[in-house]
Protein backbone atom coordinates (compact mmCIF):
# COMPACT_ATOMS: atom_id res chain seq x y z
CA UNK A 1 0.00 0.00 0.00
CA UNK A 2 1.14 3.85 -0.89
CA UNK A 3 2.57 5.40 1.95
CA UNK A 4 2.61 9.54 2.37
CA UNK A 5 11.39 5.93 2.76
CA UNK A 6 13.00 2.30 2.68
CA UNK A 7 14.14 -0.56 4.67
CA UNK A 8 15.60 -3.72 2.52
CA UNK A 9 12.69 -4.86 0.52
CA UNK A 10 14.58 -7.99 -0.58
CA UNK A 11 15.42 -9.16 2.74
CA UNK A 12 12.26 -8.14 4.12
CA UNK A 13 10.20 -10.18 1.20
CA UNK A 14 12.63 -13.07 1.18
CA UNK A 15 11.20 -13.89 4.78
CA UNK A 16 8.08 -13.82 3.85
CA UNK A 17 8.39 -15.63 0.74
CA UNK A 18 10.12 -18.77 2.17
CA UNK A 19 7.00 -18.74 4.85
CA UNK A 20 4.78 -18.77 2.35
CA UNK A 21 6.72 -21.47 0.00
CA UNK A 22 7.16 -23.38 3.69
CA UNK A 23 3.83 -23.82 4.69
CA UNK A 24 2.31 -24.68 1.21
CA UNK A 25 5.02 -27.44 1.10
CA UNK A 26 3.94 -29.09 4.46
CA UNK A 27 0.42 -28.44 3.94
CA UNK A 28 -0.02 -29.83 0.43
CA UNK A 29 -2.10 -28.76 -2.74
CA UNK A 30 -5.35 -27.26 -0.37
CA UNK A 31 -2.29 -25.49 1.56
CA UNK A 32 -1.24 -24.08 -1.33
CA UNK A 33 -4.39 -22.96 -2.59
CA UNK A 34 -5.09 -21.02 0.51
CA UNK A 35 -2.24 -19.58 0.48
CA UNK A 36 -2.57 -18.24 -3.18
CA UNK A 37 -6.15 -17.18 -2.98
CA UNK A 38 -5.29 -15.40 0.25
CA UNK A 39 -2.51 -13.64 -1.71
CA UNK A 40 -5.01 -13.21 -4.61
CA UNK A 41 -7.06 -11.52 -2.11
CA UNK A 42 -4.65 -9.48 -0.01
CA UNK A 43 -2.74 -7.91 -3.54
CA UNK A 44 -6.83 -7.23 -4.73
CA UNK A 45 -6.87 -5.09 -1.87
CA UNK A 46 -3.60 -3.68 -2.25
CA UNK A 47 -3.99 -3.01 -5.66
CA UNK A 48 -7.55 -1.18 -4.83
CA UNK A 49 -6.21 1.48 -2.80
CA UNK A 50 -2.68 1.55 -5.05
CA UNK A 51 -4.76 3.00 -8.10
CA UNK A 52 -7.71 5.09 -6.09
CA UNK A 53 -4.25 7.54 -5.10
CA UNK A 54 -2.23 7.31 -7.80
CA UNK A 55 -2.91 10.87 -8.12
CA UNK A 56 -3.41 11.91 -4.88
CA UNK A 57 -0.27 14.49 -3.79
CA UNK A 58 -1.28 15.17 -0.14
CA UNK A 59 -2.23 13.44 3.08
CA UNK A 60 -5.68 15.00 3.24
CA UNK A 61 -6.25 13.17 -0.38
CA UNK A 62 -5.03 9.83 0.63
CA UNK A 63 -6.75 9.89 3.99
CA UNK A 64 -10.09 10.84 1.65
CA UNK A 65 -9.06 7.19 -0.40
CA UNK A 66 -8.13 5.37 2.47
CA UNK A 67 -11.95 6.28 4.04
CA UNK A 68 -13.47 5.11 1.10
CA UNK A 69 -11.80 1.79 1.11
CA UNK A 70 -12.67 0.48 5.12
CA UNK A 71 -13.12 -3.22 3.46
CA UNK A 72 -9.77 -3.07 1.61
CA UNK A 73 -8.13 -2.33 4.81
CA UNK A 74 -10.34 -4.82 6.44
CA UNK A 75 -8.96 -7.21 3.98
CA UNK A 76 -5.33 -6.71 4.08
CA UNK A 77 -5.49 -7.52 7.84
CA UNK A 78 -7.46 -10.38 7.63
CA UNK A 79 -5.03 -11.89 4.45
CA UNK A 80 -1.65 -10.27 5.67
CA UNK A 81 1.08 -12.90 4.83
CA UNK A 82 3.78 -14.39 7.65
CA UNK A 83 6.54 -12.94 8.84
CA UNK A 84 8.11 -9.33 9.06
CA UNK A 85 6.06 -8.07 5.93
CA UNK A 86 3.03 -9.40 7.85
CA UNK A 87 4.35 -7.09 11.05
CA UNK A 88 4.49 -4.29 8.78
CA UNK A 89 1.13 -4.71 6.66
CA UNK A 90 -0.93 -5.06 10.12
CA UNK A 91 1.74 -1.98 11.67
CA UNK A 92 0.90 0.25 8.72
CA UNK A 93 -3.36 -0.82 8.45
CA UNK A 94 -3.41 0.01 11.91
CA UNK A 95 -1.73 3.14 11.54
CA UNK A 96 -4.32 3.80 8.68
CA UNK A 97 -7.64 3.20 10.62
CA UNK A 98 -6.37 5.55 13.27
CA UNK A 99 -6.10 8.06 11.35
CA UNK A 100 -9.52 7.29 9.76
CA UNK A 101 -10.96 7.29 12.91
CA UNK A 102 -9.67 10.64 14.26
CA UNK A 103 -9.67 12.24 10.84
CA UNK A 104 -6.28 13.54 11.38
CA UNK A 105 -4.83 13.49 7.88
CA UNK A 106 -0.98 14.58 9.48
CA UNK A 107 -1.55 11.22 11.33
CA UNK A 108 -0.71 9.53 7.59
CA UNK A 109 3.44 11.09 8.52
CA UNK A 110 3.83 7.80 10.57
CA UNK A 111 2.94 5.39 8.31
CA UNK A 112 5.77 2.91 7.68
CA UNK A 113 7.18 2.71 4.26
CA UNK A 114 4.50 0.55 2.06
CA UNK A 115 7.23 -0.15 -0.59
CA UNK A 116 7.47 -4.09 0.47
CA UNK A 117 4.01 -4.53 0.43
CA UNK A 118 3.72 -3.49 -3.22
CA UNK A 119 6.86 -5.27 -4.07
CA UNK A 120 5.15 -8.27 -2.46
CA UNK A 121 2.26 -8.06 -4.80
CA UNK A 122 4.78 -7.24 -7.83
CA UNK A 123 3.45 -3.45 -7.99
CA UNK A 124 4.90 -0.36 -7.72
CA UNK A 125 2.80 2.79 -5.55
CA UNK A 126 0.15 3.45 -8.35
CA UNK A 127 -1.02 -0.75 -8.81
CA UNK A 128 1.05 -0.88 -11.91
CA UNK A 129 3.36 -3.57 -12.46
CA UNK A 130 7.05 -3.55 -11.39
CA UNK A 131 9.08 -3.10 -14.62
CA UNK A 132 11.37 -5.72 -15.98
CA UNK A 133 14.61 -3.51 -14.64
CA UNK A 134 13.31 -3.37 -11.20
CA UNK A 135 16.45 -3.85 -9.09
CA UNK A 136 18.45 -4.13 -11.50
CA UNK A 137 20.97 -1.42 -11.39
CA UNK A 138 20.37 -1.56 -7.14
CA UNK A 139 24.04 -2.53 -6.97
CA UNK A 140 25.75 0.18 -9.33
CA UNK A 141 27.59 3.33 -8.41
CA UNK A 142 24.91 4.99 -9.90
CA UNK A 143 22.31 4.34 -7.31
CA UNK A 144 24.57 4.42 -4.51
CA UNK A 145 24.49 7.96 -5.67
CA UNK A 146 20.89 8.85 -6.56
CA UNK A 147 19.48 6.42 -3.57
CA UNK A 148 20.49 8.76 -0.99
CA UNK A 149 19.40 11.89 -2.76
CA UNK A 150 15.93 10.30 -3.44
CA UNK A 151 15.31 8.87 -0.11
CA UNK A 152 16.40 12.20 1.38
CA UNK A 153 13.90 14.59 -0.89
CA UNK A 154 11.09 11.69 -0.60
CA UNK A 155 11.29 12.84 3.28
CA UNK A 156 11.37 16.98 2.58
CA UNK A 157 7.96 18.54 3.96
CA UNK A 158 7.31 20.31 0.20
CA UNK A 159 8.67 21.40 -2.93
CA UNK A 160 10.91 23.86 -1.03
CA UNK A 161 12.34 21.42 1.48
CA UNK A 162 12.93 19.17 -1.79
CA UNK A 163 15.31 22.08 -3.47
CA UNK A 164 17.49 22.45 -0.23
CA UNK A 165 17.78 18.54 -0.70
CA UNK A 166 19.01 18.95 -4.30
CA UNK A 167 21.31 22.03 -4.07
CA UNK A 168 23.08 20.82 -0.60
CA UNK A 169 23.70 17.95 -3.32
CA UNK A 170 24.60 19.59 -6.26
CA UNK A 171 27.87 18.09 -6.64
CA UNK A 172 26.32 14.48 -6.28
CA UNK A 173 23.68 15.14 -9.24
CA UNK A 174 26.36 16.82 -11.37
CA UNK A 175 28.16 12.95 -10.33
CA UNK A 176 24.65 11.09 -11.99
CA UNK A 177 24.63 13.68 -15.12
CA UNK A 178 27.98 12.16 -15.81
CA UNK A 179 26.66 8.94 -15.77
CA UNK A 180 24.17 9.07 -17.72
CA UNK A 181 25.58 7.48 -20.96
CA UNK A 182 26.24 3.97 -18.85
CA UNK A 183 22.74 3.12 -17.98
CA UNK A 184 20.05 0.86 -19.79
CA UNK A 185 18.40 2.00 -22.55
CA UNK A 186 15.25 0.85 -20.52
CA UNK A 187 15.85 3.66 -18.04
CA UNK A 188 18.17 5.96 -19.58
CA UNK A 189 15.45 8.47 -20.94
CA UNK A 190 13.73 8.54 -17.44
CA UNK A 191 17.01 9.32 -15.33
CA UNK A 192 18.01 11.72 -17.84
CA UNK A 193 14.94 13.52 -17.48
CA UNK A 194 14.78 13.32 -13.75
CA UNK A 195 18.53 15.08 -13.63
CA UNK A 196 17.66 17.58 -15.85
CA UNK A 197 14.97 18.40 -13.57
CA UNK A 198 17.19 18.65 -10.38
CA UNK A 199 19.89 20.62 -12.31
CA UNK A 200 17.02 23.06 -13.62
CA UNK A 201 15.55 23.42 -10.32
CA UNK A 202 19.05 23.94 -8.88
CA UNK A 203 20.14 27.03 -11.18
CA UNK A 204 17.02 28.61 -11.29
CA UNK A 205 16.30 27.73 -7.80
CA UNK A 206 12.55 27.54 -8.54
CA UNK A 207 10.80 24.56 -6.41
CA UNK A 208 8.36 24.14 -9.93
CA UNK A 209 11.04 23.04 -12.03
CA UNK A 210 11.26 19.95 -9.60
CA UNK A 211 7.64 18.20 -11.29
CA UNK A 212 4.88 16.65 -9.76
CA UNK A 213 4.70 14.87 -6.22
CA UNK A 214 2.22 12.28 -6.78
CA UNK A 215 5.10 9.01 -7.33
CA UNK A 216 4.80 9.96 -11.26
CA UNK A 217 7.57 11.44 -12.20
CA UNK A 218 10.59 10.54 -13.41
CA UNK A 219 12.85 9.73 -10.74
CA UNK A 220 10.54 7.33 -8.95
CA UNK A 221 11.01 5.35 -12.42
CA UNK A 222 14.73 5.47 -11.46
CA UNK A 223 14.53 4.51 -7.80
CA UNK A 224 12.57 1.37 -9.23
CA UNK A 225 15.55 0.64 -11.34
CA UNK A 226 17.97 1.11 -8.11
CA UNK A 227 15.43 -1.04 -6.42
CA UNK A 228 13.35 1.33 -4.28
CA UNK A 229 9.58 0.85 -4.25
CA UNK A 230 7.63 4.03 -2.65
Amino acid sequence: MRGVAVPSVVMVLAVAASGIVAGADIGGSTAGAAVSASKAAFCGANDSIDRASANVDSNAGFLAVLKSHPHDLTILKKNAPPGALGQLVQETVNDAEAAVSSNDANALNNLPDGGPIDTYCGVDGNGKPLPAYFGKGKSTAFCSTFVPIYQAAGNAPNKAGVLSVLTADQAQINQLASELSSLPKSIRAKATTAVDKAQTAITTKNPSAIGGGNGNGPASYVALYCGQNQ
